[in-house]
């Protein structure tokens, strides 16, 4: 029996997020080294948009992700830097890229991280490595 509706399907998905690393070599001398990858996992929901809610009822969808690739991001940038407190050493973010969670499971480069957002957060909460702000 074919749906007439897709509301609340879900699908799998991953950002995948390559870092750089910037080492400080002296005063304003500094050297690229390595960096790390990232995939963080999460759910699209498809939900319904009526377009005419007076109407025929005609409707189409649009995707809801679970977590936004900003908020990703941000914490990315936490977890990779924790160590560091951004002192002589740090890395940015130099691509996102959003696809299947099944394809981002079968890269073949090291993955410094693979799970959910809240493991993210979780495994840098539970650091016990902790840098002030500089002063």
């Amino acid at each position: 029996m074919k749906k007439d509706s897709n509301k609340g399907d879900t699908m799998n998905f991953a950002y995948v997020i390559q870092t750089q690393n910037l080492e400080e070599y002296g005063e304003n001398f500094h050297k690229f080294k390595g960096g790390s990858a990232y995939v963080v996992h999460g759910t699209v929901s498809h939900e319904i948009y009526e377009e005419d809610a007076y109407g025929p009822g005609e409707h189409s969808y649009y995707e809801v992700p679970s977590i936004t690739e900003a908020s990703v991001a941000a914490e990315v940038m936490k977890h990779v830097n924790m160590h560091n407190g951004l002192r002589g050493s740090f890395d940015y973010i130099t691509k996102i890229e959003t696809m299947p969670s099944v394809d981002a499971n079968a890269l073949l480069y090291n993955q410094d991280f693979n799970g959910t957002f809240d493991e993210l957060i979780a495994e840098r909460e539970s650091s016990t490595t902790w840098y002030p702000a500089a002063v």
